[in-house]
């Protein structure tokens, strides 16, 4: 084969810069979700389809993914998921290949987010437990929950090298 019928191979990521101020309120207001807002941040990965991550993290991402990251178990919520939701959709209008299902959403949090889970049963959204400390869920888009500390030491460190690149 000529390197001219060879495939480009990519894999990039880059910081996005997404506002999820919405999702949270400052405790004095006794309104809403009762946390302060967390330093979240996220992370888009690009990934063509011949790149194989074999990993239980990587393994879930598709071509575009959205990674969140810095959640405490009583910061990640259901206004999170929607908000990303939308998101996701503003990415995938502006993609070309304009597929739900080339799409994931990535939530870290540190400890297993339980209000999250209680919201996504009372919406009755069926989460699958993926092993420790990862679970599966769909909305629209694939949504994966990482809970880093249930996760082993190899997978943190590969999670942070990703978060951090």
């Amino acid at each position: 084969m000529g390197k001219r019928n060879r495939k480009l191979s990519y894999c990039t990521t880059e910081k996005l810069e997404l506002d999820l101020s919405s999702c949270w309120i400052d405790e004095g207001t006794g309104a809403g979700h009762k946390c302060s807002k967390p330093s979240i941040k996220t992370v888009a990965i690009t990934k063509s389809n011949d790149i194989k991550i074999k990993n239980r993290i990587g393994g879930f991402f598709k071509e575009h993914n959205i990674i969140a990251y810095g959640f405490n178990k009583d910061s990640l919520n259901i206004d999170v998921v929607f908000l990303l939701n939308g998101y996701a959709c503003l990415c995938r209008a502006g993609s070309h290949t304009g597929n739900a299902a080339n799409t994931t959403i990535s939530l870290v949090s540190n400890q297993k987010p339980k209000e999250l889970m209680q919201e996504l049963a009372e919406a009755e959204i069926i989460v699958e437990k993926q092993g420790q400390g990862i679970y599966h869920f769909q909305y629209m888009f694939g949504f994966q929950i990482i809970v880093c500390d249930k996760l082993s030491h190899k997978e943190n460190t590969w999670l942070e090298t990703i978060l951090n690149n």
